[in-house]
């Protein structure tokens, strides 16, 4: 029985963390989960062809890979259960779960060596017990939260499943080949499959390979016992880890308007961004050590950005903080390597979305992974058992309140999730100076509809209460201006000039933000619906506003351009100027199928039909994955029927 306790109670641990976010399985999609997965009309799928999978997975739009695996996911999601964000979020939970076995099958075979290598007195039985520990604290951590109730974070989550079962197999051929044995096999499964499993989840899953080389520095030492095999380690990170650093350097170095574009569009520059960054991982390590559910959230763009080393001031000490861990990971490798291990862990895990690529500032989630690498450390030397016997006790105490803290915050957490407006009130009072808080508290309030006129005066008082504090917050947002706009045409109230000034304004000179398109285009189907009673100046100003917009590029500018079309056509009826216009949206975003397949149907109402060909030619072409091919065959028939002369241009 003692031999199989730790299992048994591994088995406890996966029915209490199911306990502890059932609250939150009820709650609703979020933030990012619409345009990803709500308004995803790809993800819709009624069959499992390999055909529609294919359109499914590949109809996302975050990052350079589009995250297929994910996407693909969200879609058998729906096939199975239809729009419903419970099972979509359900399945994040059994994730979520797979993701707290593979930790502890990985601590256990780590700590299995570490007893070998370093310290033979540690018994089986206490290996199994911190793998135990880890495991739980990391299932119940409330910073993992995100990653389980925030639909489209299953990207972070299914990167991490695929990084861990990686690093699961690497450690079983690692010790393999420590011992003389053959264990490349292993090695090379856990390398060359789960790396692109993981990749193709989530960018950051191109991290694995340097998570192992942190295994090898600190626990192997690049340590085996054949020759032939410290050959085959030498070059197995040479290409893993050497070589593709170099290339992306290389890359990074010769393209650098590539990716220092994307802070064009940011209020930070990229060294404000490192600088501010230093603070934010130390936010992290707090959190994950002793966490604090007031200083939690689904945002974090209140803290404030390093303008200087000294402003604020913590900025330098956060700085000397990180250089003073690195060293001390450098110093324990041979006496400590669990610190040097976990501190390593942690930073490696780090080392895309918290250094110099132009994302938000701070998200939780960026510490589902990572975190394994400071829970681990944390709960060894918790529950070590050859020094310092006279407190183990106390310290297994600690050990299991913060077990309980964990579960007790995430379970709190996961009752706030349960529905939008207890969700985001606790968020605007954890975070009263977040904008984008404050905002969504708006929309919460501005969507709430009861029966009688006093309850609808009420939420109207808060919902613009709270849009005009988002705008106050922030002067480069253009979201809360948009909120007030529509909350007042949706209640029959007349829209202020203040609020279509000071939008313009913004439209015109802030960073342009990629949701301020989006939201574009909802004003212009309001209008054009006749729902939003803007003057045609008014409208039209704000779109030119946007144009003007020196960082209005490429997909975003294309999006403008269409609404601008879709004004021109409907309402000035100038079918010359629209067609230039969406000839200029193709122009903006030339890679985009959908926009050319919209030049394709006005050219053809305009009965330009040879134009209309050349551009389906076009299209035809680009559409290399053919998950436009339904849309091209629809153009093609209804081309075919048309006389085959163009009209004069």
């Amino acid at each position: 029985m003692r031999r199989f306790l730790p299992f048994f109670c591994l088995l406890v641990a996966l029915v209490v963390t199911v306990l502890v976010y059932q609250r939150g399985l009820s709650g609703p999609f979020l933030f990012d989960d619409g345009p990803n997965i709500v308004q995803n009309s790809k993800l819709a799928i009624h069959d499992l062809n390999l055909g529609t999978l294919k359109q499914a997975a590949y109809s996302g739009y975050s990052g350079p890979l589009l995250r297929p695996l994910s996407m693909m996911s969200f879609a058998v999601n729906y096939y199975a259960t239809g729009l419903d964000p419970y099972y979509f979020k359900l399945t994040n939970l059994v994730i979520h779960l797979c993701n707290g076995v593979g930790l502890f099958i990985l601590t256990w075979l780590l700590l299995g060596f570490y007893r070998k290598r370093f310290e033979p007195g540690l018994s089986i039985a206490h290996a199994q017990w911190v793998s135990l520990a880890v495991a739980t604290a990391w299932l119940l951590h409330p910073f993992n939260l995100t990653s389980v109730l925030y639909i489209v974070q299953r990207m972070t989550s299914l990167a991490a499943l695929f990084s861990i079962w990686g690093l699961v197999l690497f450690l079983l051929g690692r010790v393999r080949l420590y011992e003389g044995k053959n264990g490349l096999l292993p090695m090379l499964a856990g390398l060359l499959l789960f790396t692109p499993l993981a990749v193709l989840s989530k960018e950051n899953g191109a991290l694995l390979p340097l998570l192992m080389l942190v295994m090898e520095v600190t626990l192997f030492g690049f340590h085996a016992e054949k020759t032939s095999a410290r050959r085959f380690l030498a070059g197995f990170y040479v290409l893993s880890v050497a070589i593709p650093a170099v290339i992306a350097s290389g890359y990074l170095a010769m393209h650098t308007e590539w990716w220092l574009a994307g802070y064009k569009t940011r209020d930070f520059t990229l060294t404000e961004r490192v600088m501010t960054e230093a603070r934010v991982v130390w936010f992290y390590i707090g959190q994950i050590m002793l966490p604090s559910t007031a200083q939690m959230g689904l945002y974090h763009d209140d803290i404030a950005i390093s303008r200087g080393w000294f402003q604020p001031a913590s900025t330098a000490l956060a700085m000397a903080g990180l250089i003073a861990l690195l060293a001390l990971a450098f110093i324990a490798r041979k006496k400590a390597p669990i610190i040097s291990f976990g501190v390593l862990f942690f930073l490696a895990g780090h080392a895309l979305e918290s250094t110099i690529w132009p994302l938000e500032i701070a998200h939780e989630h960026r510490n589902y992974l990572p975190m394994y690498g400071i829970l681990l450390t944390l709960f060894f030397y918790l529950l070590y058992p050859l020094k310092y016997i006279d407190n183990l006790r106390l310290r297994q105490m600690v050990a299991v309140l913060l077990i309980g803290l964990f579960a007790f915050n995430t379970f709190a957490r996961a009752g706030k999730w349960a529905n939008p407006q207890s969700l985001f009130q606790a968020e605007v009072e954890h975070h009263p100076g977040s904008a984008l808080a404050n905002g969504e508290m708006g929309a919460v309030y501005s969507n709430i509809v009861t029966p009688d006129s006093f309850g609808m005066a009420t939420n109207y008082i808060f919902a613009r209460g709270y849009f005009e504090m988002a705008a106050k917050l922030d002067r480069n947002d253009t979201k809360p201006l948009f909120g007030l706009i529509m909350l007042n045409t949706s209640r029959g109230k007349i829209v202020e000039p203040g609020w279509l000034q000071e939008l313009a304004h913004r439209l015109e000179a802030a960073p342009y933000a990629a949701v301020t398109s989006d939201k574009l285009l909802s004003l212009t189907e309001c209008q054009l619906g006749g729902k939003c009673e803007l003057t045609d100046t008014e409208f039209a100003g704000l779109l030119q506003a946007a144009l003007r917009n020196p960082t209005l590029t490429g997909l975003n500018r294309a999006k403008v351009l269409y609404a601008l079309s879709s004004y021109t056509i409907n309402v000035a009826r100038d079918y010359p100027a629209a067609l230039r216009i969406m000839q200029q949206m193709v122009q903006a975003a030339p890679q985009n199928v959908a926009y050319r397949i919209k030049l394709i149907e006005f050219l053809t109402a305009l009965r330009r039909i040879d134009e209309a060909k050349e551009q389906l030619a076009i299209v035809k072409r680009m559409d290399t994955l053919q998950d436009h091919s339904a849309e091209i065959a629809a153009q093609e028939l209804i081309l075919s029927g048309q006389d085959n002369h163009a009209s004069p241009r």
